[in-house]
């Protein structure tokens, strides 16, 4: 039989076809898929990113899910406490950190990925200081920051101006009102969101900003494939407007919910044949029908997690209620509720770090027999004061000084010895003394301190240093009191 070159040119192209095609179905008919990339984000920077009823979200959650898509990969992404996700990029339990900016040390462990959302980092003061507007403003003042954060590093080089760390924008807003700070200075979408959120009053913000950047995605150091990925995503997002339509949306209002989705790759075939169109429609719908019930299985799975973690954020909100704010009322310093906090995470960096922390527990003398006999409100007036002196003395960043009882009061200091803590116990301890010898109190008060400074290991738990501060402060009590004792006279 003699055959055409028609006919020898038509089988060979359904050969073709019929390859490539089995050729692309094969990993999805096998079920085979890239396992999805983990990003880790701080949690705490509303609206940026923000967890609600358990789920995260945000502008830079929008952006990293429109990235997932470019680069077609399956995106996690986790908030949780900003140390910790860092450490965890480090060891390689996720692949990158969302929303961070480039600073020199963070490169020496970090690549980082081209501009990501653009952040103004502005002053923020009272109605009544409208003469503060720049850089040059803040010196001889206190200025809040957050802790580690971006206007931390902004603001550390500069010694006339006395920084104050805060937990949140939100608490440094707070302080502001009431007057225990001159200015604060944080990110313009996160102020102009807790001063929405909050309601507080009497505030403005700064038009022109102290500093412009852009904020990044990190990878661990050397990760040059997954950074190039990354890229390649960012570049398609912003080059076809999908950037810009994200910050659109977000851009002037409190709460966006977004539940945009992007239009499904269609298939592009050319049937050459009916037999070849039916070869190709029979594999298209084989590998459609158990890719559909792949994604309806996945579905199902996180709408499953979706509801339990918010019966979880439910029950922890319900318990958040009844437990008492972390602000001492009285003496405007934190409570326990807010040293735990406190200790917690000095306790985390401490061990990270392999530095010494110091703890410092003063215990007012004969405070029960003063109430007694001057009345409570000579009592709490000399509280306050004695809050005041212990504040004013304790003033490095990341330093804090917290009510836990009564006339019991505590100061954590992070990366301090032994002896730099007896030097700040007893420059403590002189100006209590000093201030018994003032008219208002007309009887004198002293205190005792006790001290205990480790350095953390994993073979530790944190009570162990209260337990050193406990007895020193025995001892300080039993060998006559107004004295500084340190555990490790003991």
């Amino acid at each position: 039989m003699v055959v055409s070159r028609h006919e020898k040119y038509a089988v060979a192209v359904y050969l073709f076809v019929t390859v490539l095609f089995f050729s692309l179905a094969l990993p999805y008919a096998n079920g085979q898929e890239l396992k999805p990339l983990l990003f880790l984000v701080n949690g705490e920077l509303v609206p940026i990113a923000y967890e609600e009823n358990g789920i995260v979200k945000g502008v830079v959650i929008d952006i990293a899910e429109a990235l997932g898509k470019k680069i077609d990969r399956a995106i996690e992404i986790r908030a949780m406490d900003w140390p910790t996700a860092q450490a965890q990029v480090i060891s390689g339990e996720a692949d990158a950190l969302l929303q961070i900016n480039c600073t020199p040390s963070r490169e020496e462990i970090f690549s980082f990925s081209g501009p990501l959302l653009p952040s103004e980092f502005v002053i923020v003061m009272r109605h009544d200081q409208p003469e503060i507007k720049r850089l040059a403003d803040l010196e001889d003042k206190r200025v809040a920051v957050e802790a580690g954060g971006f206007a931390y590093d902004l603001l550390r080089g500069h010694e006339r101006i006395e920084t104050v760390l805060v937990l949140s924008v939100l608490q440094g807003l707070e302080f502001l009102q009431m007057g225990d700070i001159d200015a604060l200075v944080a990110d313009r979408w996160i102020a102009e969101y807790a001063l929405a959120q909050s309601g507080i009053s009497g505030i403005q913000i700064a038009r022109e900003p102290l500093e412009v950047s852009y904020s990044q995605i990190a990878v661990k150091k050397g990760n040059a494939e997954l950074l190039e990925l990354i890229n390649d995503g960012l570049q398609e997002i912003e080059g076809d407007g999908t950037l810009d339509k994200i910050l659109a949306d977000w851009r002037g209002k409190n709460v966006v919910y977004l539940t945009e989705e992007q239009i499904m790759r269609t298939v592009v075939g050319t049937v050459i044949t009916i037999l070849f169109a039916i070869s190709f429609i029979s594999i298209f719908f084989v590998v459609k029908l158990k890719r559909l019930n792949h994604e309806l299985e996945a579905k199902v799975a996180f709408r499953t997690q979706e509801l339990a973690a918010a019966n979880e954020h439910l029950q922890l909100a319900n318990a958040e209620l009844e437990r008492q704010s972390t602000l001492d009322q009285l003496t405007q310093i934190p409570n326990r509720r807010g040293f735990e906090s406190l200790f917690e995470r000095a306790w985390g960096l401490s061990l990270r770090y392999q530095q010494p922390l110091s703890l410092v527990i003063i215990d007012v003398d004969r405070f029960k027999s003063v109430n007694d006999q001057y009345g409570h409100l000579m009592g709490d007036q000399y509280l306050k004061e004695l809050a005041t002196v212990l504040r004013e003395t304790v003033r490095r960043p990341g330093d804090a000084v917290a009510r836990l009882a009564g006339d019991e009061f505590v100061a954590l200091l992070l990366n301090t010895t032994e002896n730099g803590a007896v030097h700040v116990a007893e420059a403590m301890r002189s100006k209590v003394e000093a201030l018994s010898t003032q008219e208002a109190h007309g009887v004198e008060f002293s205190a005792s301190f006790g001290i205990a400074t480790l350095i953390p290991d994993n073979d530790m738990v944190p009570t162990d240093l209260i337990a050193l501060a406990d007895q020193a402060l025995y001892k300080a009590k039993e060998g006559g009191r107004n004295k500084v004792v340190a555990a490790s006279e003991i």
